[in-house]
């Protein structure tokens, strides 16, 4: 809302004759506070604290990625000079309230069951300044890979064989943050497959078959069935999930697949007490209602991840919206310049091809999604963490996203994906 302008009135100067020692009193004053001030100043400037962000958008040009699935390349995701990671001492975890250098790197779950292996890469990950790993506990096939023991999950049977146990997975925790690395789970929601066979209440049903399960293609084409964003019963798996994971002893999670399916052709979603809602206040609402659950007492860190391509450009059809409006504490846009499409634009700028140029596309996406982030009211912006691409890319290639992303922020953080979970932290060091 403009803000009034408060005029004021004329102002009236009247002249009074200053007599010689009264000049002379003022001019000693002067001098005085001149040297006082410089010397502050000189002060200041050699001890001052770190420059502080912030300032208007250069542009407020309208911003558009063309040409791609937001899905991207691979679908588990999410010389010249270069900046490295800020050196992080082994033994300091992420600490990710503020959304401050988090520099984390994907893991598949099957490292985490080798011992030997995983000590030597944390600790290698350690010493190049990585402080956190993510991890898939409910995958994007809706498989959990830890014996859940509420009674959603029990229901659901999904399970996977060598799922860790509870206790299991707290000896994980206080063993990687004890090497200085943060455990991080990222836990799909309603892009699921396998719980919606258990639980049929909360999976979409078919228009005039409401008992049937919705297929988001056809079963010879691998369609797949979907948890029910609007039923409250998948709401409640989901949460407690998390609540179960909180009280583990996880203090990040990361929601991923908070979405529809990219098509609903025949989906059926009830008559429930949430269907009145938009697509985009009821997943804004599963966002808040589960981050109040984990963290009312501030101990737990809720990020949610998306496709890059919904955070800044118009592909936002499975959202209803833009998904960083969702109330997350953090977001992570996947930016892997491979999922960017074959254009990016940012004002005049016209970048084609991102994949082949790392440092660009990276620059201009977070250009994008600042500018989005400086519409939102300052109590909702979430702070940013998005995904970086570590696989089809050298390290040469790598490091060009990491010094766009930290060239004007050094606290910025990022994830690095490789679904392998190989990297080369020697040479990110």
């Amino acid at each position: 809302m403009p803000q009034k302008i408060k005029r004021r009135g004329p102002s009236v100067f009247h002249k009074k004759k200053t007599g010689p020692l009264k000049v002379a009193v003022w001019v000693v004053l002067c001098g005085i506070l001149v040297t006082v001030g410089f010397f502050s100043a000189k002060y200041l400037t050699e001890h001052a604290g770190p420059p502080v962000e912030g300032g208007e958008p250069a542009s407020t040009t309208t911003t558009t990625g063309e040409g791609a699935s937001p899905t991207g390349a691979d679908p588990t995701e999410p010389t010249s000079t270069t900046t490295e990671p800020s050196a992080v001492s082994p033994g300091q975890p992420a600490s990710t309230a503020d959304g401050k250098g988090i520099h984390a790197f994907y893991l598949p779950v099957s490292a985490l069951k080798q011992t030997a292996a995983l000590d030597a890469l944390l600790d290698e990950a350690a010493a190049a300044g990585f402080n956190a790993a993510v991890f898939d506990l409910k995958d994007e096939n809706g498989v959990l890979h830890y014996a859940s023991q509420t009674e959603d999950a029990l229901t659901a049977g999904a399970a996977a064989e060598d799922a860790f146990r509870l206790e299991e997975l707290q000896v994980l925790i206080q063993h990687m943050k004890d090497r200085g690395v943060t455990p991080i789970p990222r836990l799909y929601a309603f892009k699921d497959r396998t719980a919606p066979s258990g639980l049929t209440s909360a999976r979409i049903g078919i228009k005039g078959e409401p008992g049937w399960m919705w297929l988001d293609n056809s079963k010879d084409a691998g369609g797949k069935p979907w948890l029910n964003p609007y039923s409250t019963d998948a709401h409640r798996y989901i949460t407690g999930l998390a609540q179960e994971l909180k009280t583990a002893g996880f203090d990040t999670l990361i929601l991923d697949g908070v979405q529809f399916p990219n098509q609903t052709s025949q989906a059926y979603y009830g008559a429930g007490e949430l269907t009145s809602l938009s697509k985009d206040a009821v997943l804004a609402k599963f966002v808040t209602d589960l981050t109040a659950a984990v963290n009312g007492d501030g101990s737990c860190t809720v990020m949610l991840s998306m496709p890059g391509l919904s955070a800044f450009s118009d592909e936002t059809a499975p959202f209803g919206g833009n998904p960083l409006t969702f109330g997350a504490a953090g977001m992570c846009p996947n930016l892997s310049p491979a999922t960017l499409g074959n254009t990016l634009n940012f004002g005049d700028e016209k970048l084609n091809s991102p994949a082949t140029l790392p440092y660009d596309a990276v620059r201009l996406s977070m250009k994008q999604i600042d500018l989005r982030l400086k519409l939102l009211q300052d109590a909702r912006v979430p702070f940013v963490c998005p995904w970086l691409q570590a696989y089809d890319y050298s390290t040469a290639q790598i490091k060009e996203e990491l010094r766009a992303l930290t060239e004007e922020n050094s606290e910025a953080s990022y994830i690095l994906y490789n679904s392998g979970g190989t990297y080369d932290f020697a040479g990110l060091k």
